[in-house]
């Protein structure tokens, strides 16, 4: 069963799930483009390091994915949609992400219903106008 989380405790999720999640952008092709990344958080949203590929298909393309893996075989990824912005640091180039959507999923336990249910996903509803 799918647990929703509300917007106001992604920072307690991220707490549990951690700060280094897959980061997903599409290249020119609609290609996926998966890379791994550590995340800080600042007062606009969260920032990362960017390589040369992410940090073009971002400007491109800025809608993307954040992806957690579930932590146990039974429990749920997290995942966020976000708008990412690219900046250049003193550190070379950067990520800022405003996450805009969020959901816990995992596939459903099959059970011997008539219904077709092939996750048990809730979206998470995100007001980041605070």
């Amino acid at each position: 069963m799918s647990i929703p989380l509300d917007i106001e405790n992604l920072e307690d999720a991220l707490s549990e799930y951690g700060m280094n999640p897959y980061l997903i952008t599409t290249d020119n092709e609609a290609h996926p483009h998966i890379t791994h990344v550590t995340l800080s958080k600042d007062s606009a949203g969260y920032v990362c390091g960017l390589g040369r590929k992410t940090s073009a298909n971002a400007l491109e393309r800025p809608s993307v994915a954040l992806l957690w893996p579930p932590l146990t075989q039974d429990s749920h990824s997290l995942i966020v949609d976000g708008v990412i912005e690219v900046i250049e640091t003193q550190e070379g180039l950067r990520g800022r992400i405003a996450p805009k959507a969020a959901i816990l999923h995992r596939p459903a336990v099959k059970e011997d219903t008539d219904q077709n249910c092939d996750s048990d996903c809730h979206s998470i509803t995100m007001d980041r106008e605070r």
